[in-house]
């Protein structure tokens, strides 16, 4: 769990955090297995056994993969990943919105 203080933030604040962490919900932070490798291979073995995964990752448009990648980071190292927080700045995250995210969605 993080050590950081709940984010005072407005209810449109809180709505865009909401929104947020509802787009990437099902995102996954595994990183799909290369075409030809031994874990594609396996895997591809396992999905004609006994079919291919229901919950399989949901691709994500562009602007949402800096999103997921905060909030998989944050939630391998138990730390707001401070290398994503400028490009989620540049889309317009205030910084307790980042925090809001890390708490919430991490």
């Amino acid at each position: 769990m993080l050590t950081i203080a709940t984010p005072r933030l407005s209810p449109a604040e809180w709505q865009d955090v909401q929104a947020t962490l509802s787009a990437v919900a099902d995102c996954g932070c595994g990183q799909p297995a290369g075409a030809g490798s031994l874990r594609s291979r396996i895997a591809h073995a396992v999905d004609a056994l006994i079919g291919p995964k229901k919950d399989a990752p949901v691709a994500l448009p562009t602007h949402l993969l800096p999103v997921r990648d905060f909030l998989c980071e944050t939630g391998r190292t138990r730390r707001i990943a401070e290398r994503h927080v400028p490009t989620l700045a540049a889309q317009g995250f205030s910084r307790a919105q980042i925090e809001a995210l890390a708490l919430l969605g991490a």
